[in-house]
């Protein structure tokens, strides 16, 4: 990514890609994935020519001529190919291709974008999309699980996939931005939005920033409401007001995106998107969800330590549960240190007691007993730890048996006793050797 682009792009969506490369050294991977892509091409400039229309100077100049803005616009060198695809709705893409060991970029757009965006809107689409490459975006997206029969939604650990869900969202306000700098017109850039994400034209829509952010203060009466409207891409409403708050950033002035308004240091504005991405925190705040979020991190972690070995399939499946049902951030919620643990699980416990019901006492007992059950069976102790949980909760262990029955058809299944203990060996092997390696060597003349 050129050096000019640093200055543009989020610095939520930097730091969460600085932290996936140290913390979790997805380079090595995606050198590999992009080596492997480089060697064998994937075909995808055939499907476009197959499924959609190549736009060519002479058969589409106004769509021609809109892309050399942009790129013109963005400071981007290189040919393209651009395609217009049989869809209805308004979208566009931009990928690389690999030919004949040469990487050419396709830009991708559907016959809803072409015949609904004026030229100026057009152009921040486009530009969003050279956004994602731009910002090496697209990029990661190899991280991501296309294993149909696997349930992990990425190739990360689990706290290194919660991290990349998060960064998705992040991903967007910055690619939102080149969308802005590529047509310098924010207003384009919004309806631009809105016809993408709604369908919504200015016949139906007067496009006012803080009449939509009004939504946001209604959801935020309800927390667990605004949890379950965000999916990979913020909330519109705040999309549209970080890319407000830029627009009026000394950066976009400088580059001729004028916008009526204060004008704001950079700093200032990311300040403001900071609080503004918060509020996509999917995080419970009602006390019987928190309570129970905290008695299923707190009751896996004591029934998983109850035989005294915790497995990796163990801790794994907690945190997608908690990542699953309650936070974008369960590394946040689980607690290790075992003194803490039995303080505060009695508290918890008694709220879901006093103010639940059976269908959050089943739903823990149900949680924590595929936890116990992840590392492929079930210890007595174990066992022991999630019936002592039921009747703190004062509920009978005649209906708790058959939730742990329950639990091991659902979830034991998937795990292999004979299968760990083998990976187990071998890890332990290799790291002995790895210790053995590191040890210095004996300088000869002893």
């Amino acid at each position: 990514m050129p050096h000019l682009w640093q200055k543009y792009r989020y610095r939520g969506d930097a730091a969460d890609v600085k932290e996936l490369f140290e913390a979790y050294r997805v380079g090595d991977f995606l050198d590999a994935f992009d080596e492997n892509r480089r060697r064998h091409d994937e075909g995808v400039r055939e499907q476009l020519l197959q499924h959609g229309i190549r736009l060519s100077e002479r058969l589409s100049p106004r769509i021609f001529g809109i892309h050399e803005q942009v790129c013109r616009a963005l400071e981007i060198e290189g040919d393209a190919e651009i395609f217009c695809l049989p869809d209805r709705d308004v979208n566009a893409f931009a990928i690389l291709d690999v030919r004949e060991g040469k990487t050419h970029m396709l830009v991708g757009m559907t016959a809803g974008a072409l015949e609904e965006l004026d030229d100026a809107e057009l152009a921040s689409i486009i530009g969003h999309e050279l956004g994602h490459f731009l910002f090496e975006h697209n990029r990661m997206n190899a991280l991501l699980n296309l294993d149909p029969e696997d349930s992990a939604s990425t190739v990360l650990p689990p706290f290194g996939e919660s991290l990349f869900l998060r960064w998705r969202k992040k991903a967007e306000i910055s690619s939102d931005r080149a969308g802005l700098l590529a047509c310098r017109d924010f207003r384009a850039s919004a309806r631009a939005l809105l016809k993408a994400t709604f369908g919504l034209s200015e016949k139906n829509l007067n496009l006012d920033v803080d009449a939509l952010l009004q939504q946001i203060g209604e959801i935020e009466s309800s927390p667990e409401l605004m949890g379950s409207v965000f999916s990979s891409h913020p909330l519109l409403p705040i999309r549209l007001k970080a890319l407000q708050l830029f627009a009026r950033s000394e950066q976009a002035v400088d580059c001729g995106c004028q916008l009526e308004g204060e004008r704001l240091t950079l700093d200032q504005v990311e300040d403001e998107i900071d609080n503004l991405m918060n509020l996509t925190r999917r995080h419970p705040v009602k006390p019987l969800p928190v309570a129970v979020m905290k008695a299923v991190a707190l009751g896996g972690a004591n029934v998983m330590g109850a035989d005294h070995t915790v497995s990796d399939n163990e801790v794994k499946l907690l945190v997608r549960l908690l990542h699953a049902y309650f936070t974008d951030e369960p590394e946040t919620v689980i607690e290790t240190d075992r003194a803490r643990i039995e303080k505060q699980l009695p508290d918890v416990l008694k709220t879901i007691k006093e103010d639940g019901g059976e269908e959050e006492i089943v739903f823990l007992l149900t949680q924590v007993a595929r936890v116990a059950y992840a590392d492929g069976a079930l210890s007595e102790a174990e066992s022991a730890a999630i019936l002592a949980l039921a009747e703190q909760l004062e509920y009978p262990a005649d209906r708790t048996y058959p939730i742990i029955v329950g639990a091991a058809q659902s979830a034991g299944a998937g795990a292999d006793v004979t299968l760990n203990r083998i990976a187990d060996e071998l890890r332990q092997s290799f790291m002995l050797e790895i210790r053995a390696e590191r040890q210095p060597q004996r300088p000869l003349w002893i």
